[in-house]
């Protein structure tokens, strides 16, 4: 799709019990100017979303790593604009079809797109970084760490299992869910709201709106530096931390 794309960093966390042996660029480039949302099926692998003020295109530059070569052959990336939105999506061999039980295929996908798009994210596995968006967040993962950098619009996680990190959002943070797994949230201007966790602590401080946990299974919860209400589940385990 033309463009030649600056190389970008990406650290890789291995995969257990996961040889290494093939991996090749699968690269992209879709023009978006005058959309609205970046819509990403991530799947398998580590992804990272970077907002930019000076682009007009979304970039996307992938690794497809696999233990066989013709697992690696059947690795994809499809980049496509729809009306105003921008379709990213991993194309991966189902494991059922092709492969032993040993075999792995994934793709890490690192992508840079414009930061007034709002950004929609289902991911299957692998730890992701979202950076730097302007517009709303949502955020549908299975497992694996997230990582929210520098909001400027609402965000909204429903998790599965892994840690949930989020740290400045102009705007509120909605985790609908979290069977397992850490969730810290921080420099938040609007609210922090917890619908349902399963096991894990939950750590909140400096935000400008209410502070709700709805359901808490198990972990402590601490916060400090709400300006808005605080209406936590009344258990012995949380506490307000001094400032």
């Amino acid at each position: 799709m033309g463009m030649k794309l600056a190389a970008l960093a990406l650290v890789v966390a291995p995969v257990a019990g996961f040889a290494q042996n093939y991996d090749e660029p699968r690269n992209a480039t879709v023009p978006a100017s005058g959309a609205t949302l970046l819509r990403v099926d991530a799947r398998a692998g580590q992804l990272r979303i970077t907002g930019r003020t000076d682009l007009t295109e979304v970039r996307v530059r992938g690794t497809a790593r696999a233990s066989t070569r013709s697992l690696l052959a059947d690795i994809k990336v499809e980049a496509v604009r729809e009306g105003k939105e921008i379709h990213v999506r991993a194309i991966l061999p189902e494991h059922r079809d092709c492969c032993d039980w040993n075999d792995e295929a994934v793709l890490d996908l690192v992508i840079e797109t414009p930061a007034s798009l709002a950004v929609d994210v289902d991911d299957t596995s692998g730890d992701m970084t979202i950076e730097g968006v302007a517009a709303k967040t949502r955020i549908e993962d299975t497992s694996g760490d997230i990582r929210v950098r520098d909001a400027g619009g609402d965000v909204w996680i429903s998790d599965t299992s892994g840690g949930i990190d989020v740290r400045g959002v102009k705007g509120s943070v909605d985790v609908d869910e979290d069977n397992s797994g850490e969730i810290e949230v921080y420099d938040v201007t609007g609210s922090v709201h917890v619908g349902r966790d399963g096991s894990g602590s939950i750590d909140v401080s400096r935000v400008g709106g209410d502070f709700v946990v709805e359901h808490d299974g198990s972990g402590s919860i601490d916060y400090d530096g709400v300006k808005g209400k605080v209406d936590v589940p009344r258990k012995d385990h949380y506490h307000r931390r001094d400032r």
